[in-house]
């Protein structure tokens, strides 16, 4: 038995994007060691979970009495001890998911594979397949987090598609029509995928689409429309009334798989992309745009409910003297460095780098005596600490300002904050100044 685990490098995904670890186990079963320990090492270099390799029927039972914890397997067919797919029925009997690699495909296999509750299957003579199943261990992973709504007033074709959705680990809600889904929409508003049959009682397929869009943009909630009509009308409605995606019934299973996977990718890109719009390139902490947008809502919501909120506006002692003396380079890894104790202190607060040194704070629903203290904890916090930046360690300290007056806008707030910055810097520096 072969174990790969991760460097402890950050994890990048094909796209470039940070990649979340996952904290669990993979199982490769292939009985060419090479291939097992490549696909191996892709997972792991991927995902940076902890993968085992077995490459026989015999090394997998005695793995699996030794630890069966393992939330999916990926298995070729055909083994030495066990020719003809036996492996399938072992590993689901563990109750761990399936993904099949075969060298040759045909529709009996497919729909022996389908019957046993395999997820997916790759043809190993495929030059995208390893690339495919990596990408698929950390979908079967994240989907768990996703929810999604099916609507259709047919019980069997609900539980069709439900069996579907969860064999994929997605969170999966059902309901009989528009206006029943309606309800479960905003009983949960976190779902980001909605697949809605036409024909319906009370309200139809495109009644619900128009419903979910006054409500949910495209960048939120992505919607496939199903149809057992041969009308091309009925697809080109879906999609002019707001759906993303459409496909015909019947339809099989790998088709499902691709849309539906294909639609909740393209949200996450999106998420992605506004996220990266939103926050700083360097310490990865909300940029100025995104604070003055967001910020002045938590102002409005502050005013409004009259609730407590202090903005604290925080800036690095003497930091071009770090440049100066250790290089722009030092200066990032300051930077680096308090971002991150900022996110350590102040989990639950709006956290922004505004520019340069500079940051800001804003506590809400939080009495002015908390905040100064949770402050007066980050200041002493950075003070003790120091960067270790190539052979050299840098220490450096904060001075903040804050307000906790409701003042008329955000800015007036950051401007008061400003202002006692100012002077905490002309007192000495290392200090917390305001009322």
């Amino acid at each position: 038995m072969t174990i790969i685990r991760s460097a402890t490098r950050p994890i990048v995904t094909h796209d470039g994007l940070l990649a979340r670890k996952i904290d669990a186990r993979v199982l490769v079963i292939e009985d060419q060691n090479s291939l097992a320990r490549l696909l191996g090492a892709m997972i792991s270099e991927r995902w940076g979970c902890e993968v085992r390799i077995a490459n026989t029927m015999a090394q997998v039972k005695e793995e699996l009495a030794l630890d069966s914890h393992f939330y999916v397997a990926v298995c070729d067919l055909n083994l030495p001890d066990a020719q003809h797919g036996e492996i399938i029925d072992e590993i689901h009997q563990a109750g761990i998911a399936t993904i099949a690699l075969t060298g040759e495909f045909g529709e009996e296999l497919r729909d022996i594979m389908q019957k046993k509750g395999v997820i997916d299957y790759v043809t190993k003579t495929s030059a995208n397949a390893y690339e495919y199943v990596t990408n698929l261990v950390g979908r079967l992973h994240y989907n768990q987090q996703i929810k999604v709504l099916v609507v259709d007033d047919s019980r069997s074709s609900r539980a069709l598609l439900k069996h579907i959705l969860s064999m994929l680990r997605f969170h999966v809600f059902t309901a009989g029509d528009g206006k029943e889904a309606l309800d479960v929409l905003r009983e949960h508003p976190d779902i980001r995928l909605l697949l809605t049959d036409y024909t319906m009682p009370v309200m139809d397929g495109f009644a619900l689409t128009m419903a979910v869009r006054n409500h949910f943009g495209k960048d939120k909630l992505a919607i496939i429309g199903i149809s057992a009509s041969d009308n091309p009308q009925v697809s080109a409605q879906f999609l002019k009334n707001g759906a993303n995606d459409f496909i015909t019934k019947p339809f099989s299973y790998e088709e499902m798989l691709c849309r539906i996977t294909q639609n909740i990718e393209m949200l996450e890109l999106i998420d992605a992309i506004q996220d990266a719009a939103n926050r700083d390139y360097l310490t990865g902490l909300y940029n100025r745009r995104y604070f003055f947008h967001h910020g002045s809502q938590i102002h409005l919501d502050a005013k409004a409910q009259n609730t407590p909120l202090l903005a604290a506006m925080l800036d690095i002692d003497f930091f071009k003297k770090i440049n100066d003396v250790y290089g722009h380079d030092a200066g990032d890894a300051a930077l680096k460095h308090m971002a991150v104790l900022l996110r350590e202190c102040f989990p639950t607060q709006l956290v922004a780098r505004l520019g340069g040194e500079e940051f800001v704070l804003l506590f809400e629903n939080l009495g002015a005596e908390t905040a100064i203290q949770l402050l007066e904890k980050f200041r002493a916090a950075l003070k003790a600490a120091s960067v270790t930046f190539k052979d050299k360690t840098i220490a450096f300290t904060v001075s903040v300002g804050f307000t906790s007056g409701l003042e008329s806008t955000i800015d007036d707030m950051l401007k008061t904050a400003d202002i006692n910055l100012y002077h905490a810097k002309e007192s000495g520096r290392d200090r917390i100044v305001g009322v």
